[in-house]
């Protein structure tokens, strides 16, 4: 068939292609066979006529007797370089090599210089020399294909083929050079004439268009190398990686470097095993190590393409082999559909009417463009493969052949995908033609797709315009019959597309509608976590399950308010989580604990650590009952029995007490930060978890002790604790502070088979106790213990007896003793030891007490804290001046010097507060309670949110927010006036009452 003008190439179609196609289609798919007469000038097909006068004054510049083939190629090289800047420049740097070509035949030229570039690696030429050669070839290659496509010399498949030739051929002769350089240094162990790529042991894979010989104009190569360590080619076995690596990396360089004649090839490696973290060249074996572990339904798509281009390929032809059963699987299991169908998911477009148009529209990425052929292609490829070897084909075009013979897609369908998957290729080209650009984005204005439309052969760019759309429309409807739709892999407001190794342009704009300000970074942590590089997302389980929940978790990484920050914390927590496929199917099943966690994330990082040394916590959160779980006390304690009842032995009952109370205590902090309870419930279920705990943990102490060491006849013992365990204001991270109280005959012994005197025994129980509550088990520590407040401290005994605890606060005790002793409560004992325990702690605060010296102590001991405890920063709420222990000297104070007028015994702060306001003993007494409660609501949101609430460490602001949201100011600049102004408060109302107190 001749093509003379477009109409002929219009009438030649017509009768067979779709409405609005016939006449672009020919353009790229019609060939001619052989000429219909003899002739000088290689035939070319007319473009629509332009002014051309760039190409006029280079034409006039030529030698006279070169311009004869020229002037008669003009119809067609006039359009074409007038509107290419770049195919003009190399017109004139190969003008005369230019003239030659168009007197001959297209592809004896091309044989001409595929020759030289494939000679040139086996010359003795060094690297300089050896790059102008490969540079003048990928010159000639870019100006021949473009000539001869445009005018219709070769169809679009022909040029993407000859393209792809090119890069084989040049890859090829660079190695060839790079062998003999490791000759020459003495890093092979083969004579110089075996030092060649063909025996390298160093194969190198085409990937993607390059794989499947349909290579674009202007495209990078995608190559993988991997090579053979059992070769035997190189000196050093040991050192294959470093040397292999570092030959890639000089062939990458004579590929790119740009000098005279511009540069051969843009080339990619990072379709390589998890190229992060793995070198440029590793081994066959670490490639099909990671392949049939780690590699995901992407790569297995990248694969089919996947072909040996340069270096050794025979070795790489057996690499091939031996990885077909990762990319033709036998057996597909469901998970594995479910996977491409997320594929294809992901890569959907948005199905507005306006996103098929022709200005600014994507060729490759957009609706109906070529990746949604390939994809149509490859996916069904990937399934019916493995059974039918005749689908395990590279070229698109071929492969939808393969699928019409197979019965997988109509005929109908294969003929019209293919004819519109060269029209678009050749849509493509052009725009990648005019300056040499990796673009496929079509023109932004009339006139840019006016250019298009011309080197497409279209005179009126409205007929271009109707046949693009049609095509794609036509491509768009194939490819959403393509499997079951399912739910949406992209979010509102556009694509979220992370498998190959990219980024994707819709992509990068929907995450910075999402509020990313760094898409790029974004975008390529998600592929991160898609490579399987963290233990959490290392099976394809969890990836399957982590796909499934991009969408979301983006969004809500947006809606964070910072959402770079919160992906940045995110991704350090998923590279520390010990496992994901539970994790993630929670998330999934429960959207919810996703926004809960980013925010635990984003403003409670204690929170989020927690989640990564035991994720089970959040089994809780999903729990309908959780309001009820952290609000009520009962329910509480009857979760922690239910727990505990089904620990079988001792041993069991310990571990099961720090899974529950990590969980419980998790779920407490959770309700606190998201304000289902306030602080002070959440201290009061704090302290209910912990006398819960240690109840059971003591009667499971006690009967593995008796069972040893027996009783003693009468005795009794209980545990009296001290400070906010005692007042009910426990935190997320406070000791237990308590002593052990015992009644017992002091001249006896148990009655076991190891029987201990009194003293002995109860101190052997306080201790199998402490360490019951304290001892680090594989499930962690329950809470740390402080037995300071025992009389005589640390020197003490670790048990007491009521008669000695009697007489020591009776003749020895400290001020400070009993300050601490004014809020100390009986958290469990036998009823009738509790009654002498109160009556005891009673007649103590009843005995006369010198008003004077109890201030002077307390303020004394006070001015001893401030010296050697001082404040670590501004919010160290406890040890500031004007803080909450100042508040708490002024009510234990009050106790001891006027605990009859307050009547109150071993009451709260915050109640002996007010209770000193309505005594009239400190009339601010109800506005320091106040402010008692305000530092105990940052205090408790601290130790909930922060790992180390002392730290030193700037607070990010979203924990800045968090604590001025739960204390119920505007903002937190507001707050820290306020706070400034509270201590103010309370240091002159603490002088205030020391100096009233001394007169009392």
């Amino acid at each position: 068939m001749e093509c003379t003008t477009p109409d002929v190439r219009r009438q030649a179609c017509s009768g067979s292609q779709p409405a609005g196609l016939a006449f672009t289609l020919s353009v790229c798919l019609v060939r001619p066979q052989e000429p219909a007469y003899e002739r000088d000038v290689m035939h070319l097909a007319p473009l629509p006529a332009i002014p051309h006068a760039a190409f006029d004054a280079w034409r006039d510049s030529l030698p006279s007797e070169v311009q004869g083939p020229v002037d008669e190629a003009a119809p067609t090289l006039g359009p074409l370089l007038e509107s290419a800047p770049y195919l003009m420049s190399l017109a004139q740097a190969h003008a005369e090599w230019l003239t030659q070509m168009l007197t001959g035949d297209p592809d004896e030229a091309m044989a001409g210089i595929l020759a030289d570039v494939r000679s040139a690696g086996t010359e003795d030429l060094d690297e300089t020399r050896l790059g102008v050669r490969l540079r003048i070839g990928k010159g000639r290659t870019a100006l021949l294909a473009a000539v001869a496509e445009t005018g219709g010399a070769w169809t679009t498949a022909r040029a993407t083929e000859v393209l792809a030739d090119l890069a084989d051929a040049a890859l090829h002769s660079a190695l060839d050079l790079l062998m003999r350089r490791a000759h020459e240094r003495g890093l092979l162990a083969v004579p110089l004439e075996e030092a060649t790529a063909a025996n390298s042991g160093l194969a190198l894979f085409a990937l993607g268009k390059h794989g499947g010989r349909e290579l674009n104009y202007s495209s990078d190569i995608d190559i993988v190398a991997f090579y053979d360590p059992g070769k035997g080619v190189l000196a050093d076995p040991g050192e294959a990686g470093k040397t292999y690596s570092r030959m890639v990396q000089k062939l990458v360089a004579l590929m790119e470097e740009r000098r005279e004649y511009g540069y051969v090839f843009r080339t990619d490696l990072r379709l390589r095993p998890d190229p992060g973290s793995t070198p440029v060249a590793i081994s066959f074996d670490a490639a099909l190590t990671y392949y049939e572990g780690r590699g995901q339904n992407w790569e297995r798509a990248a694969w089919i393409k996947a072909r040996p281009c340069a270096g050794d390929i025979a070795a790489g032809e057996g690499f091939l082999k031996e990885l077909a059963p990762y990319v033709w699987r036998k057996h597909l299991d469901f998970a594995t559909i479910a996977d491409i169908q997320a594929m294809k998911r992901q890569i959907n477009v948005s199905k507005k009417v306006g996103d098929i148009r022709v200005e600014g529209h994507n060729v490759k990425l957009g609706r109906g463009g070529i990746r949604e052929i390939e994809f149509f292609a490859q996916t069904q490829q990937l399934i019916a493969g493995g059974r039918d070897a005749s689908l395990r084909v590279r070229p698109t075009a071929e492969a939808l052949d393969a699928l019409a013979r197979t019965s997988w897609i109509g005929f109908k369908t294969a003929s019209d995908l293919k004819e519109t998957y060269w029209f678009l290729r050749a849509v493509e080209n052009r725009l990648q033609m005019l300056r040499d650009e990796q673009t496929h984005v079509m023109p932004e204005t009339p006139e840019g797709v006016a250019v298009v439309a011309r080197l497409m052969g279209f005179a009126d760019k409205a007929e271009f315009e109707a046949a693009y759309r049609t095509a794609l429309e036509q491509v768009s409807g194939y490819y959403s019959e393509l499997f079951t739709e399912g739910d949406s892999l992209g979010v509102e407001s556009g694509n979220l597309v992370f498998t190959g190794s990219d980024d994707d342009p819709g992509t990068l704009e929907t995450l910075t509608r999402l509020g990313f300000a760094d898409p790029s970074k974004a975008s390529a942590t998600v592929r991160k976590w898609h490579y399987g590089g963290y233990a959490a997302t290392r099976t394809a389980a969890a990836r399957a399950h982590l796909t499934e929940l991009i969408p979301a978790l983006l969004t809500t990484f947006g809606s964070s308010g910072n959402a770079d920050e919160a992906m940045r914390k995110f991704d350090d927590f998923l590279s520390r989580l010990p496992g994901g496929v539970q994790f993630f199917a929670l998330l999934r099943s429960h959207p919810q604990l996703m926004t809960l966690l980013v925010q635990f994330m984003a403003s409670a990082p204690r929170m989020a650590e927690a989640v990564i040394r035991r994720a089970h916590v959040m089994d809780g959160l999903i729990d309908p009952a959780f309001a009820d779980d952290v609000t009520r006390r009962e329910v509480l304690i009857q979760k922690v029995d239910a727990f505990l009842k089904e620990g079988r032995t001792y041993e069991e009952v310990i571990d099961r007490a720090r899974i529950i109370g990590q969980e419980q205590r998790f779920m407490i902090c959770a309700g606190l930060l998201s304000g289902t309870i306030g602080a002070r419930a959440a201290g009061e279920q704090f302290t209910a978890l912990a006398e819960t705990l240690v109840h059971r943990l003591f009667d499971a102490v006690l009967r593995e002790f008796e069972a040893r060491y027996g009783v003693i006849a009468g005795a009794r013992a209980g545990l009296l604790g001290f400070g906010k365990m005692a007042s009910r204001e426990m935190t997320a991270t406070s000791d237990l502070d308590f002593i052990l109280l015992y009644d017992a005959p002091l001249d006896v012994e148990s009655d076991g088979e190891r029987p201990l005197p009194t003293s002995q025994y109860f101190t052997r129980l306080t201790q199998r106790l402490v360490a019951a509550i304290t001892a680090p088990t594989a499930e962690g520590v329950l809470y740390e213990a402080d037995m300071r407040l025992r009389p005589s401290g640390n020197a003490g005994p670790l048990a007491t007896s009521l008669s000695g605890f009697l007489a020591y606060h009776r003749e020895n005790a400290w001020t400070w003793e009993h300050l601490a002793l004014s809020r100390a409560r009986v958290v469990l004992a036998p009823e009738d030891l509790t009654r002498d325990i109160d009556t005891a702690i009673a007649e103590t605060f009843a005995r006369p007490r010198d008003a004077v010296k109890t201030i002077d102590d307390v303020v004394s001991m006070r001015a001893l804290m401030a010296r050697e405890r001082k404040p670590k920063h501004d919010f160290d709420l406890k040890l500031v001046d004007g803080g909450l222990v100042d508040l708490e000297f002024i009510a234990q104070s009050a106790q001891l010097v006027a605990g009859a007028a307050i009547a109150r015994p071993q009451a709260p702060v915050a109640e002996v507060l007010m209770r000193l306001e309505e005594t009239g003993l400190v009339p601010e007494g109800g506005r320091l309670a106040q402010i008692h409660a305000t530092y105990s609501i940052i205090l408790q949101v601290m130790s909930a949110a922060l790992p180390n609430p002392r730290s030193t460490e700037p607070w990010g602001q979203a924990f800045k927010e968090l604590i001025a949201q739960l204390t119920n100011y505007p903002d937190f600049t507001r707050l820290e006036v306020d706070l400034k102004d509270m201590q103010a408060e309370v240091s002159a109302a603490a002088a205030r009452w020391y100096e009233k107190a001394k007169g009392l």
